[in-house]
């Protein structure tokens, strides 16, 4: 009984250790693969734990188990794309709110965040809040997504994953025509070095290196080196819109209907 009763001890100070590991890694902005790896494999084996210790607790144990069954339910649910309009404007309200956060090399939350951190963190916590508030499963999971497949400002430039899609190039964003470009569109370096994130009203939004954190900068910007060197424009694939098929023309309606009774002709020869 006294060894059963050690053990178990033993068992939730293990837990509570682990809980506090949990925590640290949540809250600590670096984030890199491995990182990411054991977040979600001690989210998990903190639930197991957790049903396991407190089984003998009715209510414990059946919230637990409903809300793990809610919630993979919820996820496995087919969902639908989300309306673009209300997922911009979601996602710019998520990048102002990071003005101001420290600039951290490898950053990802608002204790320190870089460059490409913040364009995808922004996008990927206007996914969740939206998917959760809509109830569509399909955001919340292109948001666990782009959590899991870490991308550089390089790695978006060249499309990586199928997140963006490249556009123009231009001198620098000075240069830029604000006609055509959306709120939402990026601006990343043709080195791959670093990347913007444009809020509409010629307002763009960076982690900048130099400044040691983030800003919003109004172009024309002459003294920023970032807003004066070649750069190409990229646009969220979720907040594109899709290439419609340009109608047919009377004209060559008819012309196809010629050429058509032409071959059939040469096949009756």
């Amino acid at each position: 009984m006294v060894l059963k009763s050690i053990n178990r001890r033993q068992l939730f100070t293990l837990w509570y250790v682990l809980l506090s590991l949990f925590i640290v890694l949540l809250v600590q902005p670096i984030s890199y693969g491995i990182m990411r790896l054991t977040t979600l494999l001690l989210g998990l084996l903190l639930w197991g734990g957790g049903v396991f210790l407190y089984w003998h607790k009715k209510p414990i144990r059946y919230i637990s188990l409903s809300w793990a069954i809610a919630l993979s339910l919820f996820l496995i649910l087919p969902g639908h794309p989300g309306d673009k309009k209300m997922l911009q404007a979601a996602y710019i309200r998520e990048l102002q709110s990071y003005d101001g956060t420290s600039y951290v090399w490898g950053g990802e939350n608002h204790l320190g965040i870089d460059c490409s951190g913040l364009v995808r963190q922004g996008l990927i916590q206007a996914n969740w809040k939206l998917g959760l508030k809509t109830l569509n499963p399909a955001l919340v999971r292109k948001g666990i997504e782009m959590w899991w497949y870490d991308a550089g400002a390089d790695a978006l430039r060249d499309e990586y994953r199928n997140f963006t899609k490249r556009g123009q190039q231009a001198a620098s964003i000075n240069d830029l025509n604000p006609n055509t470009i959306q709120p939402g569109d990026l601006a990343v370096t043709v080195d791959g070095e670093h990347i913007l994130a444009y809020l509409g009203n010629s307002i763009w939004i960076e982690a900048d290196p130099g400044y040691l954190k983030v800003i919003q900068v109004t172009v024309p910007e002459p003294d920023n080196l970032w807003f004066k060197v070649p750069i190409y424009v990229l646009r969220w694939q979720q907040l594109s819109s899709p290439v419609k098929a340009a109608p047919s023309s009377p004209q060559l309606a008819n012309l196809n209907e010629t050429k058509q009774e032409q071959a059939e002709e040469m096949k009756a020869l």
